[in-house]
């Protein structure tokens, strides 16, 4: 059929697509589409479908400018002729190529415009594309839950509306979001179910789901088995050894390695991630160097630690990529526990490099005022990454001077790095991460606590039956802190918060910023609060668990206006155990909650 006629054309671009869905030699197409462009009118209805496999075409040969070029002039046109149809696909393949580069937000606006023309247009099978693409967005951005809820979302959807290959994709996807999620046995489940039953003959497709395969085995220590799965990977890599297949089972392999605790992955790591030099390879070469500093990092290695992520930054910022910059800019303020914090801040114009154009207002949407001090403000607010409530301590640091900066950044040093060293509590508020603008001002973002601070409950009259259990739990909390060689330092009511339970008000513990972990150099010493401090505390002396026992103790004798004599008995005679000024003289804490329990049995029977 001539190429010039309408039907021609079609058909052409037919046996063109079929060959870009197959992935087919990019390189032999692009002579093809590119003769197809120059003779296609404008005003042709098969313009923007040129225009689009165009786009992808340079996309996939590492020109993301052209690409992006093509397809914003295939929009425009689609959108002039109100082709919804093909508005949707081009709003994919633009949604990829800001992906590919790490431009979160540009891919997700992207996906919108695509399942909103998707969605006109009555294509129900375009929509779950789309969707699927925004599992895919959410896994190359690391927000792995979501990429699970909406790859299982179309995996299970019972309209069936996809094919064979791109179920078989979508379903690979989600085998990779749960290995990023440590759901190691329901990706082996997944990833074997697909390899035992295939339903398309594509090498790429089973060679990912036995990378993937590969993965769980190792996240389950079967070692044997991970390494026999990377085997029949390997049987099926192309014999062209610059194909990427080849540069991505050396990517397993080194994390098999690292779950072997084999170290010289690390040097596999680096020299992978040195090999992804194009821009739209920058994402990828950051994630092994992020990979490859989180172990230098728990393995003692700080130095070398901070010196892969600042590579990783320079790359992003001259790719002009703010969304990474900021992503591994977390990872050098979170490192080892915060303590890279102080280096990372110490000056302004280390702050703007790392800045980019990213702001705090492209991840957190502020809804109101908590409340406010004199170290700053904190906010409810949401957390774009995930739609989650969070509180978020908002701290100014340009206009302090050096040992007051000095003394907040150690704080909330020591917040992160408690919160990275505790296992997942109900009774502990969990520290997300921190973030800091470039004008210099620092951010704590955690998880928010709905409910009142334990404080109001002192007043006007406390009431013993309803705050002793509460003290209950904060005893199982710092038991937990305790455990995990962790002294709070500032117990007090105004640091517990009392949100409603499934069965009764249960107390949350907030606000370790003068924490003190053991092994760590103390430079918070005699900070706390007058009236709840141990007296080692107060001299600047060591102190350890018992002194957050003392001040428990003190919390529980103001139920009784400090008078110890005035507690039931057996309670009263463990108070005045616990303010003894010699803290070997103190109970320990399995002895405290017990007699606190006890007494709250006798208060429910009275």
């Amino acid at each position: 059929m001539p190429i010039e006629t309408d039907a021609g054309l079609k058909a052409a671009l037919d046996a063109i697509e079929q060959r870009v869905n197959a992935r087919d030699e990019e390189i032999e197409l692009a002579p093809a589409l590119r003769s197809l462009s120059e003779s296609v009118p404008e005003d042709s209805t098969q313009r923007p479908r040129v225009l689009r496999l165009r786009g992808t075409i340079f996309n996939r040969l590492k020109d993301p400018k052209r690409a992006l070029a093509c397809l914003h002039e295939a929009r425009r046109i689609a959108t002039r002729q109100n082709n919804l149809a093909e508005l949707a696909k081009i709003g994919r393949e633009i949604t990829i190529v800001h992906a590919w580069r790490g431009e979160d937000r540009d891919a997700a606006l992207a996906l919108l415009r695509s399942i909103a023309a998707s969605y006109l247009s009555g294509d129900e099978r375009q929509t779950m594309l789309a969707l699927s693409e925004a599992g895919r967005i959410e896994l190359e951005a690391q927000h792995f839950d979501e990429a699970m809820r909406l790859l299982t979302l179309v995996a299970n959807h019972p309209s069936k509306k996809l094919d064979a290959y791109e179920l078989f994709r979508t379903k690979i996807n989600l085998c990779q979001a749960l290995n990023r999620a440590e759901q190691h046995a329901e990706a082996l489940k997944l990833a074997s179910a697909l390899a035992t039953n295939p339903p398309t003959d594509d090498a790429r497709l089973r060679f990912l789901t036995l990378l993937e395969q590969a993965r769980a085995h190792a996240g389950l220590r079967a070692f044997d088995a991970a390494a026999e799965s990377l085997g029949h990977a390997r049987a099926l890599l192309p014999e062209d050894r610059n194909k990427f297949e080849h540069d991505e089972i050396k990517e397993a392999e080194a994390e098999l390695k690292l779950a072997c605790e084999d170290r010289t992955a690390i040097e596999d790591l680096k020299q992978l991630a040195k090999k992804y030099t194009a821009p739209d390879l920058t994402v990828r070469a950051a994630n092994l160097r992020i990979l490859a500093a989180r172990v230098l990092f728990k393995t003692g290695q700080p130095a070398e630690g901070g010196q892969l992520l600042a590579e990783a930054l320079r790359a992003a910022v001259k790719a002009g990529l703010p969304d990474l910059a900021r992503r591994i800019r977390s990872e050098m303020l979170e490192g080892e526990g915060a303590k890279q914090l102080q280096a990372v801040l110490k000056n302004t114009s280390a702050i703007e490099a790392i800045g980019g154009e990213w702001s705090i207002d492209r991840q957190l949407i502020r809804v109101e005022l908590l409340g406010e001090g004199g170290a700053g403000k904190v906010y409810r607010a949401v957390d774009l990454r995930d739609g989650q409530e969070v509180a978020v301590k908002e701290i100014s640091l340009a206009a302090l001077g050096e040992e007051k900066r000095k003394q907040i950044i150690e704080t909330v040093r020591n917040e992160y790095a408690v919160a990275v060293t505790l296992p997942d509590t109900p009774g502990i508020a969990k520290v997300r991460g921190l973030l800091n603008d470039p004008d210099g001002t620092l951010y704590i973002v955690q998880d928010l606590v709905k409910g009142t601070g334990l404080t109001k409950l002192y007043a006007p009259q406390p009431q013993p039956a309803k705050i002793l259990p509460l003290l209950v739990d904060v005893a199982d909390a710092l038991a937990v802190l305790h455990a995990s060689h962790i002294v709070h330092r500032d117990l007090k009511p105004d640091n517990v918060m009392v949100r409603r339970g499934r069965r009764r008000d249960e107390a949350v513990l907030v606000d370790f910023g003068i924490a003190l972990i053991d092994g760590e150099q103390d430079l918070l010493k005699r900070f706390g609060t007058a009236g709840y401090m141990a007296p080692e505390q107060t001299r600047g002396d060591k102190v350890d668990g018992s002194a957050d026992i003392y001040a428990l103790g003190k919390m529980i004798a103001e139920i009784w206006s400090g008078d110890s004599k005035a507690i039931p008995k057996p309670l009263g005679a463990v108070v005045t155990q616990m303010l003894e000024n010699a803290p070997r003289k103190r109970p320990p804490l399995a002895e405290v909650k017990s007699a606190l329990e006890a007494c709250c049995a006798k208060l429910k029977s009275a």
